[in-house]
Parts: structure tokens; sequence; C-alpha cells
């Protein structure tokens, strides 16, 4: 933990980067949401559900990717796609930003049941129990919209033993306190048929707030290092199944 606290103190230089093309980038999908200026009136509407913690936890990351995994990333290595244009299926990893709020169309559905079955890769993360916010269960969202776009397909909770939690760090526990919150964190999946995990649920928990505020200091670091190991770990996991 402490190697990768010092990691992030001190971030490479640009010349320091890889030149060549990008081995990876990393994709956040813009989708319809529902209206949410009850639950944040300053945010509205310059930053919607699926945009939260844009682009300061999209850019710590793929710095973290490049000192950590050697993958090949450049500065830039970061991008928005929209669901329901063709160009999702140009990135093998898209990151879902507060799932709760969906309110997805049906070339919305339409695309995001291709890119499933494509063999895409859906991180989803930012959503909490309906109480939060005296909304929807967001974890009930969720499921609705996958279940529409990929009805053979259930969402099931993980546990550490599932190998996404050891693709490159070896997580042992899923132990951990959201940034905030009382709320317990817990892991949900869906496979294809040939158990090849695609969608990870990070429920109860904001990951990317971890990764934007790890570098003030204002996070417990056991968690936070546990947040950019799970982050590691699903992309390296998506890039070898």
């Amino acid at each position: 933990m402490l190697v990768i606290f010092l990691t992030v103190l001190a971030r490479p230089a640009i010349s320091d980067w890889f030149e060549p093309a990008p081995e990876f980038v990393f994709a956040r999908l813009a989708c319809t949401n529902r209206e949410y200026r009850m639950y944040w009136p300053n945010y509205w509407p310059f930053d919607p559900p699926w945009h939260h913690d844009y682009p300061a936890s999209d850019e710590f990351l793929v710095g973290l990717l490049h000192e950590l995994t050697g993958v090949r990333v450049t500065p830039e290595s970061y991008q928005i796609v929209k669901l329901d244009s063709p160009d999702v299926f140009k990135y093998p990893f898209l990151y879902l930003s507060e799932p709760g709020f969906m309110v997805l169309n049906d070339k919305e559905i339409a695309n995001l049941g291709e890119y499933i079955r494509r063999g895409g890769f859906i991180m989803a993360d930012d959503f909490r129990s309906g109480e939060y916010l005296r909304g929807p269960e967001e974890l009930d969202v969720l499921r609705h919209y996958l279940k529409l776009a990929v009805p053979e397909r259930e969402l099931v909770r993980l546990d550490p033993g599932h190998p996404v939690f050891h693709s490159f760090y070896n997580i042992g526990s899923l132990d951990m306190k959201p940034p905030y919150g009382n709320f317990v964190p817990q892991f949900w999946g869906m496979s294809d048929e040939r158990g090849n995990l695609q969608v990870i649920a990070n429920y109860n928990n904001d990951i990317g707030d971890f990764w934007k505020y790890l570098d003030e200091g204002d996070k417990p670091l056991k968690d936070s290092s546990l947040a950019i190991r799970l982050g590691i770990n699903y992309i390296v996991y998506s890039m070898t199944h």
C-alpha cells in the first residue's frame, strides 16, 4: 500500500510516458439520465450523473495504470463515448457512472446488448441503495436495463474468490468503507456463457470517487489503495478475457 501511495505523489513527467500508440483507452459512457436537480442542484445541468468525477478520476487511473502495470497509455488515454453511438464498439472497456440514474432509450438499450454480446466489459460504479437519495433502488435500475439488453444473462453477487479480484493484484478481502454514506459495499457481476465476466458493478460504493480524491489525502489509505487495485484488476481482466 505504501508503494502505491508514494507512486501517487510522484506522478511521472509527460516525457516519461510511452510514445507508441496506447494499448488501452479508458472510455466513459454517456447515456440518458433522469432529472436530478433535486439531488444535486448545484451541478444541474452541467454535471449529469454519468459525468461525475470526470475528468480527474479518469486521468488519475490512467496515470496509475501506466506506473503500476506497464500497459501502454498516454496522458490522453481517456474518452467520453455515447451509448447510442456506433463508436461505443471501438472500446473494449466502458466506465458507467451512476447507473441508478439511467433512463435509456431503445437505441441505447440495443447498443448495450450488442456491446455485451460482442464481448465488451462494463464497470458500473457510484450507485447505492435508493434510500440514500429517496429514489428508486439503484441496483434494480441497473438490473432492469441489463435484462432488457441481454435477457438471457443474470446479474449475480460476487465473492472474493472470483478471478477478477486476482487478475493482477490478489485481493483477498472486499471489506471496505465507501467514500461517503453508511453502506456495505457489494460487488455484482454478469458473465457470458463461458463464465467470462463482462459487467462488474460496485454497488453501495464509489470507486471513482476514491480515484479522484486520493492525492488530496481526505480518504483512508486502506480503502483508497483497495479502490486502485480493484480498478487495475478490472482493466487487466477486461484485456485478458
